[in-house]
């Protein structure tokens, strides 16, 4: 079972619309130092900004559901993970490999470790200036708004 915790170090459950609970999946998580946490990929930039906050419940239940086609990664509508975790179609999928080795495959597709910003960057702030142009609410389109100091 894959297991995330929060920043504050506790072990949080999706709550889904219909009342049930997708057991592992962490409400809030931090995105950081990459290079620490997949020593095995070789080449990846230095970390110089995190992302602290990583609402899951938001993205699954409130942004990605139904705005596919804002995406640069086309997902289904019924698992949206797939728009953020590639190659998935059901969410134990996602702990079967780990992490790292995910990761490196979608990067591999992007060209190499060292394109991991324009990598995410075109994940997740495309989709939001997609969605904010069409008057959409979404997440920040401003890196202080995904990044802290």
């Amino acid at each position: 079972m894959f297991h995330w915790r929060s920043s504050h170090g506790a072990e949080v459950d999706l709550v889904l619309e219909d009342g049930s609970a997708e057991e592992g999946f962490v409400e809030v998580v931090d995105i950081i130092n990459l290079q620490a946490r997949c020593p095995s990929m070789q080449g990846l930039p230095e970390d110089l900004k995190d992302v602290k906050g990583f609402n899951h419940t938001a993205h699954a239940n409130k942004y990605l559901k139904g705005n596919s086609s804002f995406s640069a990664v086309q997902y289904d509508g019924n698992f949206t993970c797939a728009a953020c975790h590639p190659g998935t179609g059901l969410q134990d999928e996602i702990s079967r490999e780990p992490v790292c080795d995910r990761l490196s495959g979608a990067l591999a597709a992007a060209g190499g470790p060292k394109n991991l910003k324009k990598y995410y960057h075109e994940t997740c702030l495309g989709c939001h200036k997609n969605m904010h142009k069409a008057g959409k609410t979404t997440g920040p389109v401003k890196c202080k708004g995904c990044h802290t100091k």
